[in-house]
């Protein structure tokens, strides 16, 4: 089974509102909000999410860089998400602070020392904690509808359930007086040396594995992917699986079910990155790809900013939230979102953890035929 994100647990999901909650008030009251600063010299980020969303948050990087190009940048990632920064540029430091480890983070951030600390975190009580004891001049975060978290920023910014999560983090710039529209700066550069040679050409990347909370309500059917996968590479093209450390088990029993029926199919039809390629070699293979699909994750993002054709599955997670279409992005005509709306049960996910008390499975709605059809808008040609 894949390992929790850092965000999932649901013991610390708890101990983060029981805390924190009380403790952010009281530091609120005894705490009065400081003017702004004229100027900032040393900005902090503190990135606490999953990979897809601190791909997601890079973008007040560029934004900041061009507001106050003199500054140093530092990113305040976790160990879940720091791999993300191998594909991001523009920023100086980048500090990794066990998230889940509450003191020991607060004194990595207080280390590290910056005039102004951005909070990206939306609803985790932790990262308000941090930013309140960083020591920073000046702090911004979000005020997020019943979470209760933002009684001791500076400045803070509501948090709307109505836009797509890139323009929420936009959002936190606002106090500062910027108008930010830049999206996450990839570096394409880091992929030039890793080669795709391993597959046939041309190739589909498949991301069939979700994370965090109720992980499975968001994953397709193994049997859909295993379907999908055989009409690819009876159409000539390569199938590559792609997943993190925690699912190396579930793509290496999906390779072999694949690989059995292909029935003496060429061996460089089918590879399996599960589990056994960092990011950046999964960037490679997706920037090299013919099309993509993928359940929403962070590879479904990742895919969106390479602006690959991508097919995105979507179940509970709600696309207008988190879809790979980016407001103002160009890659709006490659990408198509399939799975059940709010009228057939689907897309009622906001923040991640709403889901209803016996939540029922909706993966399975999305057929495929249907994934099959939307790969041939983007001439993928499947026999």
């Amino acid at each position: 089974m894949p390992v929790k994100a850092e965000r999932g647990r649901g013991f610390l999901r708890k101990l983060d509102r029981w805390i924190g909650v009380p403790l952010l008030f009281v530091l609120g009251l005894f705490r009065s909000k400081r003017p702004k600063p004229d100027q900032f010299q040393n900005i902090g980020i503190c990135i606490f999410a999953a990979i897809g969303d601190a791909l997601l948050a890079s973008c007040l990087i560029a934004n900041i860089r061009k507001a106050y190009p003199g500054s140093k940048i530092t990113i305040f990632a976790t160990p879940a998400n720091v791999s993300t920064f191998d594909l991001i540029k523009a920023y100086d430091d980048l500090v990794v602070v066990p998230i889940t480890q509450p003191l020991a983070a607060m004194k990595q951030v207080r280390a590290h020392s910056v005039d102004l600390l951005i909070d990206t975190s939306q609803w985790p009580r932790i990262g308000a904690v941090v930013a309140a004891l960083s020591g920073a001049r000046w702090t911004i975060g979000f005020e997020t509808e019943g979470q209760h978290r933002h009684f001791s920023y500076d400045a803070t910014v509501k948090h709307s359930p109505k836009v797509h999560e890139l323009e929420n983090f936009w959002a936190l710039l606002g106090p500062l007086g910027i108008e930010a529209q830049a999206m996450p700066p990839l570096d394409l550069s880091t992929l030039a040396g890793i080669d795709c040679l391993n597959i046939k050409h041309p190739y589909l990347v498949l991301h069939p594995w979700a994370s965090g909370n109720h992980f499975e309500l968001r994953e397709w059917p193994i049997s859909s992917w295993t379907a999908l996968a055989l009409k690819l590479n009876q159409s000539g093209y390569g199938v590559v699986i792609t997943g993190g450390p925690g699912d190396r088990d579930r793509g290496n029993a999906l390779f072999q079910e694949i690989d059995r029926r292909l029935e003496g199919n060429p061996s460089d039809a089918l590879l399996n990155l599960a589990g056994q390629a960092d990011l950046l070699k999964t960037a490679a293979y997706l920037n090299g790809a013919a099309a993509v699909v993928s359940v929403n994750t962070g590879t479904m993002h990742l895919a969106a900013l390479l602006n690959k054709p991508l097919v995105a599955l979507h179940g509970p997670t709600n696309p207008e939230r988190w879809g790979p279409v980016y407001p103002g992005a160009s890659n709006g005509q490659n990408t198509l979102v399939l799975g059940p709306g709010l009228k057939d049960g689907g897309a009622y996910l906001s923040l991640g953890f709403e889901y209803p008390q016996n939540p029922i499975y909706l993966m399975d709605q999305i057929s495929v035929e249907a994934v099959v059809d939307a790969l041939r808008k983007f001439s993928i040609n499947i026999v």
